[in-house]
């Protein structure tokens, strides 16, 4: 929260946002490593971070994919989304995979190509390695999704389960992101994965657990273990006659959700706070990959 008075942030009672108050910039800026004495050769801090109230908005993105839309398992990524933005300073988007024309990975390795090439120019310890637009050679709608990934802070996963695993279009959607396993461009992103399932303890942890690794091989910080409900009554396959989203009904599935969404809107701002402070530090270069600290 922003104060007026000291015209720094500090921690409200829910732990939002910016552990990186000015003051505190100001006393660590002589400091070691023990908290005492000057800081390590060749290191500065003289710079003061000029974060202001207006920096710190972030935007979560929702992805579902599933052959059903207006499904469980579009309205729980809903209703996270709504848990995310009621967290303040959060922003939503809701993209249906089934709404964009996604053809499957070819496996031609243009995206590893390029990035070796950009790696060769700029070198093997610039991260993220800076590829400029969409990096795949198949032009199909990816290239939207692509940059609205780029463009979000935190992205939730959202898909049902399928034979013990994820259904075949959000598996699609995941080969298709292989650039940035190489490049890393989310690096700087935080992500939970969420999945509704027909029965109980029939799969939802693997699924969860193929979209988590799958956010994790692309650089993203997976913040939470997740979360599955059951679309059926107590998850034994029976169907809940009359009513249109019987996910809503599973209220352990439902809370778990909200904290899964809300611990990512949460860690969103916590990053963007961080990393706006340790640009300003000179910690970490604006482009997003870290740089030697200089002085002024």
């Amino acid at each position: 929260m922003w104060s007026r008075a000291s015209g720094s942030w500090f921690v409200d009672s829910a732990g939002l946002p910016g552990a990186f108050m000015r003051p505190h910039c100001q006393r660590i800026a002589g400091m070691g490593a023990s908290g005492s004495g000057p800081m390590d050769a060749g290191t500065n801090l003289k710079r003061r971070t000029t974060m202001r109230p207006d920096d710190l908005n972030v935007k979560i993105l929702g992805i579902v994919g599933t052959p059903i839309k207006d499904g469980n398992c579009q309205y729980f990524l809903e209703r996270a989304l709504q848990a995310a933005e009621s967290v303040g300073r959060v922003t939503t988007e809701l993209i249906h995979l089934r709404d964009y024309r996604i053809e499957y990975c070819a496996g031609c390795e243009s995206c590893l190509r390029r990035v070796h090439k950009i790696q060769k120019q700029v070198g093997l310890d610039v991260v993220p390695v800076p590829v400029k637009g969409y990096n795949c050679s198949i032009k199909d709608d990816m290239e939207i999704i692509h940059r609205k990934m780029l463009q979000a802070d935190g992205i939730l996963l959202a898909a049902p389960v399928y034979i013990a695993t994820i259904p075949g279009q959000m598996k699609t959607f995941i080969d298709r992101c292989r650039t940035f396993v190489h490049d890393l461009r989310l690096r700087d992103k935080v992500a939970a994965p969420l999945t509704v399932a027909f029965f109980r303890n029939a799969g939802s942890d693997t699924a969860l657990q193929a979209m988590a690794l799958s956010l994790l091989a692309m650089g993203l910080n997976v913040v939470s273990f997740g979360a599955s409900a059951v679309s059926t009554k107590e998850g034994l396959g029976i169907p809940i006659r009359d009513t249109r989203f019987a996910v809503k009904e599973d209220l352990i599935g439902m809370t778990l959700m909200s904290m899964a969404a809300t611990q990512v809107a949460r860690s969103a701002l916590q990053m963007k706070a961080g990393r706006i402070a340790m640009e300003e530090a000179g910690i970490l270069a604006k482009t997003g990959g870290w740089g030697p600290v200089t002085g002024d």
